[in-house]
């Protein structure tokens, strides 16, 4: 027997049936047809907006408060500063007149011996008025010669032994302890030092035991612990020879002119002798 229908026809009959059943067929809409362009024209590249940046809202700075100045106080004065000032040297005392220069112009003899009363003053009154000269005996007598103390305030000048009698006079009418110191004067000592003429100095006994001595145009010496200790320090100096002998005598004592050739002379006054 043969089939009724076919494969495909059953397959055409269900999709009439389908479409039937879904609604009418829709009717073709006319498609209005452009007119062709007269001329192709290059699209213009379509421009790329920048975006214009959103401006951000600039702060309103605050303003800072100004502090209101304080009232500025008046300069105060700088103190200057004061120099400390220096110390004036302590003020001297001036020298009485009778021992500077001219004193022997000024004084006699007499007017001036009380005034001259230490060893002080009298280094002072001889330092600028009597001159020591070396060879003074020699000139006048050619040997030694001891004048009396006023004769050498008078002459303003001389040697060793001139300058010990009268500081030694002035001292001892003061009430001083004081005496001419003989120092080899005898002369002799040439085969030991060559020459040794001797010398003469004023001795001043202190209150402590001690001896100060006045040099030539009142230099001093000392003090020394003893006579013999004088002795030594001249011996020293080539002013006395070792062996010479040490003699002490007040000047008041001497009253005339003395030589070698007077009688007494030098070596036979009233001398005192000492060990060393």
């Amino acid at each position: 027997m043969k089939p009724l229908l076919s494969s495909s026809s059953v397959v055409m009959c269900l999709s009439t049936l389908l479409l039937a059943a879904c609604g009418p067929t829709p009717t073709a809409t006319s498609v209005a047809v452009l007119p062709a362009a007269t001329s192709a024209v290059a699209a213009s590249a379509t421009p790329t907006l920048t975006s214009t940046p959103i401006p951000t809202e600039t702060p309103t700075p605050t303003p800072t408060q100004t502090a209101t100045p304080t009232e500025t106080p008046e300069p105060t004065d700088t103190p200057t500063p004061t120099r400390t000032p220096t110390p004036a040297p302590p003020t001297r005392t001036p020298l009485p007149d009778f021992v500077l220069r001219g004193a022997r112009e000024r004084y006699s003899f007499e007017e001036i011996v009380p005034l001259l009363s230490s060893p002080q003053l009298v280094s002072l009154f001889m330092r600028n008025n009597v001159r020591w000269e070396g060879d003074y005996d020699n000139r006048v007598c050619g040997g030694n010669q001891y004048d009396p103390a006023w004769i050498v305030y008078q002459h303003g000048v001389d040697d060793c032994d001139g300058h010990a009698f009268l500081q030694c006079y002035f001292l001892e009418a003061n009430g001083w302890d004081a005496y001419v110191i003989g120092l080899s004067i005898e002369g002799g000592g040439k085969e030991i030092c060559g020459e040794c003429p001797g010398h003469d100095v004023c001795g001043v006994n202190l209150n402590d035991g001690r001896i100060l001595v006045l040099d030539n145009e009142g230099q001093m010496v000392g003090p020394s612990n003893s006579l013999a200790e004088v002795a030594r320090h001249y011996i020293a100096k080539g002013w006395m020879w070792e062996g010479g002998s040490l003699r002490t005598m007040r000047a008041s004592h001497l009253t005339q002119v003395t030589t070698d050739y007077t009688m007494p002379k030098v070596t036979n006054l009233p001398w005192a002798f000492h060990e060393y």
